[in-house]
């Protein structure tokens, strides 16, 4: 807690902009300095790698003996193949301090806001409790996995300690490090230094919240398309773990809010506006939980024969909607370069207007908006309802999507619906018994902003559900797999082609 607490108010030279999208970084010289086991060989090693040329070290004599000298400093440094990440983000959260600390120290409450960056999380034990029943002087032990938006980019997993102070100024920190040092795990993958957060509150209303992300990870497994926006550290940043909670904060004030203009003027009754946004952030959970590569998602991929590259595939849940036969449900991904910019991509997959560029059952028709509500400032960030065409009195399809945007990353996410549970949503009916099949796109950029030469562009992986009644577990057979493949070809086509050669 004392270390989180000095990364949040020490500026340079510990911290340094270093262009990654205007994050915060740690000097890692600066940091042994000031927190490592540092001593006067540390000095003249940081000092030799720092000048980048040959120097006199630990003695007179250049050229000395350095696996008979190497200094016991040197030798207590660990070589494991684990790259360190580290962010610092500060921002304004609408949301007061003691509201923030219940979110991240109740392990559900943190799930479901976090759900697009957390998986899997289990709360082990309280160590220290407190009395009075707050959460100043909390400990407790918790396993979690973390994940991005694809398949390709593998989850990390840990056990740490989460430990929560109330300071005398009224300032909270929460606090996590992971415990993988204190047993004998014949190999990690992920830790966790002292990360968190510290809160000052602003305001009745408003808490400054310090964001520090401090982790060593191993990225070798790590598709190369993904490569230079993870190993940049923008990936799990943060910057983004911010913008989730600006989102939840969002969200909560949408929720609450009296009215709902839709693109006629036509306001949804609040129950019917609190109906559409909860099956909505249902659509939206059960999307990033379809497509992540946590472990209890099992990926297969397509043979090598197929047009569609590195696609991957599983089995989800079997549908099962009364008077219908049963089917399992296949959930296939691939994800591509586009050298354009994420804002570009989004506006284009989002917009009704477009959609019948891409999407192969809006193909030739015509799609108009119905109905929409806002999420935040960002008039792009919202709950739509879709509708398309084939003339102008028959409607074919109706569609729930959800679009969002930050600077960390966007997505789109939709789900056909049939008329009469919509009608029913719109009235105020419990999303709990509407059966949703979500698919949809996230964009992320290629590279982290100032990260190398060259303008920033995406990285879109886009993600598909369909219920296939002739294959399961075992066996899939090759016309599912055809399907799969032209699916996704298919639409990868059309959008590379309305981004490359331009929208006409």
């Amino acid at each position: 807690m004392e270390e989180l607490f000095k990364l949040a108010i020490m500026g340079e030279p510990l911290w340094q902009h270093n262009g990654n999208g205007g994050m915060e970084t740690l000097n890692g010289f600066q940091y042994l300095r000031e927190f490592g086991s540092f001593d006067a060989t540390m000095e003249q090693i940081m000092r030799m790698v720092e000048v980048g040329e040959p120097q006199c070290f630990l003695s007179s004599d250049c050229n000395c003996n350095f696996d008979q000298d190497v200094p016991s400093s040197f030798s207590k440094l660990n070589f494991e193949p684990l790259n360190i990440e580290t962010s610092r983000e500060t921002a304004f959260v609408e949301m007061n301090p003691m509201n923030i600390v219940q979110l991240l120290m109740d392990t559900k409450q943190w799930a479901t806001t976090f759900y697009s960056i957390v998986s899997r999380t289990t709360l082990l034990g309280v160590i220290l409790e407190n009395v009075d029943g707050s959460y100043n002087g909390v400990l407790q032990v918790m396993s979690a996995e973390f994940h991005q938006r694809t398949p390709l980019i593998p989850a990390r997993q840990c056990y740490f300690a989460r430990y929560c102070k109330k300071h005398t100024n009224g300032t909270w920190g929460v606090v996590d490090v992971s415990l993988e040092n204190l047993f004998p795990y014949p190999q990690v993958q992920f830790r966790r230094r002292p990360s968190g957060c510290v809160i000052q509150e602003v305001g009745n209303r408003g808490s400054k919240v310090t964001w520090i992300e401090h982790v060593e990870v191993d990225n070798r497994s790590l598709h190369p398309l993904f490569r230079p926006i993870v190993s940049s550290g923008f990936a799990f940043s943060a910057k983004r773990w911010i913008a989730t909670i600006n989102r939840h904060c969002q969200w909560l004030t949408t929720s609450t809010a009296r009215t709902a203009p839709t693109t006629d003027g036509v306001l949804i009754p609040q129950e019917g506006r609190e109906s559409l946004l909860k099956l909505a952030e249902k659509m939206t959970k059960n999307f990033f939980n379809n497509i992540n590569s946590c472990s209890e998602n099992v990926w297969s991929g397509l043979p090598q024969n197929f047009a569609a590259q590195d696609v991957r595939l599983r089995y989800g849940n079997i549908l099962k909607v009364p008077g219908k036969p049963s089917g399992n449900i296949v959930i296939f991904t691939t994800s591509i370069q586009i050298p354009v910019p994420m804002e570009v991509l989004f506006d284009f997959l989002r917009h009704e207007r477009t959609r019948n560029r891409w999407d192969l059952l809006s193909n030739q028709r015509h799609v108009r908006e119905l109905v929409y509500v806002s999420n935040g400032e960002n008039p792009k960030n919202r709950v739509s309802i879709m509708q398309v065409n084939s003339s102008p009195n028959k409607i074919e399809i109706l569609y729930l999507q959800e679009s969002y945007t930050d600077e960390t990353g966007s997505y789109i996410v939709y789900a056909p619906m049939d008329i009469m549970a919509m009608s029913k949503i719109l009235n105020g009916g419990n999303p709990k018994f509407v059966s949703i099949l979500p698919s949809g796109f996230s964009i992320m950029p290629d590279k982290a902003p100032g990260q190398g030469d060259g303008a920033v562009g995406s990285i879109l992986t886009l993600a598909f559900q369909s219920v296939d009644r002739l294959s399961n577990k075992e066996y899939m057979p090759q016309s599912t797999l055809k399907i799969i493949d032209a699916i996704l070809s298919t639409t990868v086509a059309s959008i590379k082609d309305a981004m490359l050669f331009g929208i006409r």
